[in-house]
């Protein structure tokens, strides 16, 4: 889908878009160099991919410009795209007009004046893949959980004139990673309670036993835990796998619900998290239904009701 400029909110320098609002510019305010530009866009994507040309008519080594994401407002938010510091390409965290960067690749000196380049971000979980001109320039999986899903641009005080357009989105629903041991009555436990829930507040459920490629490994699962957006985690039996990916769901901060049947004793690492009891009816599969969804609203911010 591509976004109209027409009803962007400028709060910091000067944004001017064209005529048929498919484009926008960047302009320091008498070609002065006082103050970074950021403006918001009344969209928002979670996961996904982002696309949008940026284009600089006199580019130098104090020149960037981004695409900003996963916005909270100007209270925080990520960006990708040209010039940042000395970097050619550029991840950033920002928080109002402060950003830091988090990774980059190339030398700024090899931004070409009166270009047009073509951003592409995507967006899976806590991975971002950072492409110009359809090559790869930053593959990062470390961002933090955010509960901001605002989009927009940004850019350096630096950068006395830019160009930005057209954007274009294209949303696709975020992952849940359920880890769990595969056997009866557990998969009932899935098929009846865990996945219609996960389906219906609009998310993509992943379990590696129905992942269709061959010889699924560590690599794979690491993954498949970077990309998701939130863990469930069936913890009843004492099954190593689950275990690990517990484990490295809580390394990469990943928002965890775990689920146990009533009297399961945890072990003592897990023993201080919260965790749904429930018991192993349909009367108690019903009552996990209503416990899940309240902890995947409170964890996930976001309203799952009915």
């Amino acid at each position: 889908m591509e976004i109209s400029f027409k009803k962007m909110l400028p709060l910091y320098g000067k944004w001017k878009a064209s005529e048929n609002g498919n484009m926008v510019s960047f302009l320091s305010p008498d070609g002065e160099d006082s103050s970074h530009g950021l403006l918001l866009l009344g969209r928002s994507v979670e996961d996904g991919i982002i696309e949008c040309a940026i284009n600089f008519p006199n580019a130098d080594a104090n020149c960037g410009a981004f695409i900003i994401f996963r916005a909270n407002g100007q209270e925080s938010f990520y960006g990708a795209g040209l010039g940042g510091w000395e970097n050619a390409y550029t991840l950033i965290e920002g928080h109002h007009l402060s950003p830091t960067r988090l990774a980059s690749a190339g030398n700024i000196t090899n931004i070409e004046s009166d270009r047009e380049y073509k951003i592409r971000i995507t967006l899976d979980g806590q991975r971002v893949q950072v492409y110009t001109d359809d090559v790869k320039v930053i593959d990062y999986n470390r961002l933090l959980s955010s509960s901001g899903t605002g989009i927009g641009l940004f850019t350096f005080k630096g950068s006395l004139q830019v160009s930005f357009g057209p954007l274009i989105i294209n949303d696709r629903r975020p992952n849940a990673f359920v880890a769990m041991q595969f056997s009866q009555p557990y998969n009932d436990v899935y098929s009846d309670a865990i996945r219609p829930l996960v389906e219906e507040i609009g998310y993509e459920v992943v379990r590696v036993d129905e992942i269709s490629q061959p010889g699924i490994i560590l690599n794979d699962i690491w993954s498949q835990l970077t990309e998701a957006s939130v863990v469930i985690a069936e913890v009843t039996e004492a099954n190593p796998n689950v275990y690990y990916e517990i484990g490295v769901a809580h390394a990469l901060n990943k928002p965890t619900v775990l689920l146990a049947q009533k009297g399961t004793k945890l072990p003592f690492d897990l023993g201080p998290h919260r965790c749904i009891f429930y018991e192993n009816t349909i009367a108690g599969r019903a009552r996990l239904l209503d416990s899940l969804r309240s902890s995947l609203s409170a964890v996930l911010g976001i309203s799952t009701s009915r």
